[in-house]
């Protein structure tokens, strides 16, 4: 007999990153993402940390098919990421298009 033959099952790469602010298809609610998961069998799971119809914070598990990625308008195809903090003296600057 030859040596056995190993097969290997590839994730499907996530579609939103860290901190990448997406919105909830469900409902008019959107939401930063917090963690993810990938599983051997089923879509990739996403944490989104946001705030709900009911004005209350929130964190929950979401299937990636449920979200979407949020845009802005001005910077059109360009994903929005959360705020972070700056470094001292930095200083963050909208350029006109």
């Amino acid at each position: 007999m030859g040596t056995p033959v190993k097969f290997a099952r590839t994730a499907p790469d996530f579609v939103f990153e860290l901190d990448q602010l997406v919105d909830i298809r469900i409902s008019d609610e959107w939401g930063q993402v917090k963690a993810r998961s990938q599983y051997a069998s089923g879509e990739n799971q996403y944490l989104i940390h946001y705030q709900a119809a009911d004005k209350c914070a929130r964190s929950e598990w979401f299937g990636e098919s449920e979200l979407e990625a949020a845009y802005d308008d001005r910077y059109p195809g360009c994903p929005v990421f959360a705020p972070v903090e700056l470094p001292e003296g930095a200083k963050a600057e909208d350029y006109p298009q």
